[in-house]
């Protein structure tokens, strides 16, 4: 007994350190055919569509304001739908226990990294460039992965990270300087 509680006290230390590494309205036009026919049991908080609009607009006093409508709709609808696809377990670290264990497939934040990217890059952006963040790149235990979004031609410091693993599956957005993780620029050759 006493074995059984000193590791399962080790496991929820090694959960306390492991980081990713390891009004409502339903939405009405879902024109991306990558999501899954329960498309519309998915609900968009407008408040938060508007809020990043407002942010992803302010990276450059020139952007696309439709576009950038379309990117804050995608991923915040995206990450919502990656939840349910992945079967997600709250708090993330112990989906990513899950996964290390064999009792889920995907949630790791790479994963969220990969398939949040690929529905953006199905809006074709024009003014907007997608880029792969990372953090303490090659750590076992503390290595992070998000989708960093810029103008075109603008410093990656200066995007916006788009993280739908932080508070699983509801999207957090901050400005990479701003950031409390050490974001570095992925090379689109490493992704």
């Amino acid at each position: 007994m006493l074995r059984s509680l000193k590791y399962i006290c080790f496991v929820c230390l090694l959960l306390s350190v492991i980081n990713c590494a390891s009004s409502n309205r339903t939405l009405t036009d879902p024109s991306n055919s990558n999501y899954p026919a329960d498309i519309n049991s998915v609900t968009l908080d407008w408040d938060r569509v508007n809020a990043l609009v407002h942010d992803l607009a302010a990276l450059n006093h020139n952007s696309d304001e439709a576009e950038a409508r379309r990117v804050a709709e995608t991923a915040l609808h995206a990450s919502a739908i990656l939840a349910k696809e992945y079967g997600l377990v709250r708090p993330p670290i112990l989906h990513n226990l899950f996964i290390q264990m064999g009792l889920r497939d995907r949630g790791l934040c790479y994963h969220w990294t990969e398939d949040l990217m690929t529905r953006l890059n199905t809006l074709q952006l024009k003014s907007y460039q997608l880029r792969w963040g990372v953090a303490y790149r090659g750590s076992d235990l503390r290595e992070h992965n998000t989708v960093v979004i810029t103008t075109n031609g603008q410093p990656f410091e200066n995007g916006l990270v788009l993280d739908p693993w932080r508070h699983s599956g509801k999207l957090y957005w901050v400005v990479v300087k701003y950031d409390r993780y050490p974001w570095r620029e992925l090379p689109p050759e490493e992704w």
